[in-house]
């Protein structure tokens, strides 16, 4: 496999001007090309179709003319007056409206954020380039164009959800770069939701979007995100920092596209400090979905739960590898990692690697994953008390997806995934049986 005409490529699209982030630009394609781009012998990457991908060519992001008219459907009515826009990757502070937000929070874009924290994001760049391990965060790196920088001072509670809104206008293949700095003070608290909008859906755009979090002491930060890329490849990054006694939610809905991956390191610095990371992709047709996960526990008293559920139809594929390290110093950790899968397609491929590293003696710590069918002693129970195959089956379906779609708490979001196909006719079936009833 030849993947220089892909670096090649990328190179091109490394901005000219020389802006404040130009060193570190270079300096992020230096490192990927000594990396190299990975290959199916890497781990990491071994069940994702990267042959297509090298072969694939994307021109730089061009947006065309914007009308509000493209986006307002796609505002969630939780975030009305508290979302930013991103067109083709970049921050559009034109488009976005935070008036919602209390005042004391800062929201600017990159170049005006490495005026008043340089020192912060600088040293944050930096250790990137020392520590970052993905090939794709380099890239994003690299060529994202103007990014977003979220600051929340010491103890900022915001009562409304922040919406990030992704949107992709071009008419031709393009590679995008959307880049998120979000840092909260001590007993800060923030929710986002991130939703992409594909305005050509049969088009297969590539996006790398990359968000990092920075939690200090006592914050606490959750985030939404819904996939649904259409056509195109969707590789994304979430790096998380947390300080003592603060706390990170994630959850992801994806429903796949040419190739889907996340790509989740968090990393408990602080003393009492947890993460919840949790995710469902429904996948269909030739689609396919890739979970990378890695939770770090570098200080006593740290928690940390991992668990994901894919639900496969007909030939799609997904991958789930996730790992917990537990430092020597990490004393009295509580960690639990699991995959569960449901196939549904006779060409449905589900593979899971859960792994455990642990150099303290005093933890608890657990993984596991499943792969299965839908249950047939369970569908022969339900259907000896009346219920059709069909809603017997979709009802299974629904027991296995419900328990993630239970933790999102906004209504819109909820309505937006009901009208999905994966529950669509759970909502139909369910709605014969009332009637029946």
């Amino acid at each position: 496999m030849s993947e220089q005409p892909f670096l090649k490529s990328l190179k091109e699209q490394i901005p000219l001007h020389q802006d404040a982030l130009h060193a570190f630009r270079q300096k992020a394609l230096n490192r990927l090309l000594e990396m190299g781009m990975p290959t199916r012998a890497d781990e990491a990457f071994r069940y994702i179709p990267l042959r297509e991908l090298y072969l694939s060519s994307f021109s730089k992001a061009e947006s065309k003319a914007m009308s509000a008219a493209l986006f307002t459907d796609a505002i969630l009515p939780e975030c009305v007056h508290s979302y930013l826009i991103f067109i083709d990757g970049k921050l559009s502070l034109e488009w976005s409206d935070v008036t919602g937000l209390p005042s004391s929070i800062l929201i600017s874009s990159f170049d005006e954020a490495l005026e008043t924290h340089s020192g912060f994001l600088q040293s944050n760049f930096v250790r990137t380039l020392k520590e970052e391990k993905d090939p794709f965060a380099y890239i994003n790196l690299a060529l994202h164009g103007l990014g977003a920088f979220v600051y929340l001072p010491s103890k900022v509670e915001v009562t409304v959800p922040l919406q990030c809104l992704f949107l992709s206008t071009a008419e031709k293949p393009q590679l995008t770069a959307p880049r998120i700095h979000l840092a909260l003070g001590s007993q800060s608290s923030l929710r986002c939701i991130h939703t992409h909008l594909e305005l050509t859906k049969k088009i297969s755009h590539f996006a790398l979007p990359l968000t990092e979090v920075f939690l200090d002491e006592g914050a606490s930060f959750d985030l939404l995100s819904v996939i649904d890329p259409g056509a195109a490849w969707h590789f994304e990054t979430l790096r998380a920092t947390l300080k003592k006694n603060a706390v990170f939610n994630s959850l992801s809905v994806s429903f796949g596209g040419k190739a889907v991956r996340q790509s989740y390191r968090v990393q408990l610095k602080g003393e009492n400090s947890e993460t919840s990371l949790n995710g469902l992709w429904s996948l269909n047709g030739n689609c396919s979905a890739h979970t990378h996960a890695l939770v770090e526990h570098e200080a006593p008293y740290t928690r940390s739960m991992q668990k994901f559920k894919g639900i496969l139809d007909d030939h799609s594929q997904s991958s789930f590898e996730g790992k917990i390290l537990v430092q020597p110093e990490a004393q009295k950790t509580e960690a639990y990692q699991l995959n569960n899968n449901l196939i549904l397609g006779h060409g449905a491929i589900a593979n899971s690697k859960p792994n455990l590293e642990i150099f303290a003696d005093d933890v608890k710590a657990s993984h596991g994953a499943t792969v299965s069918q839908l249950d047939e002693d369970q569908l022969f129970y339900l259907r000896a008390r009346g219920i059709g195959s069909d809603l017997a089956r979709e009802l299974l379906i629904g027991s296995f997806y419900r328990e993630m779609i239970g933790k999102i708490p906004y209504t819109s979001v909820l309505r937006k995934l009901n009208a999905c196909q994966m529950f669509q006719k759970q909502k139909k079936l369910q709605n014969s049986r009332d009637e029946k009833n």
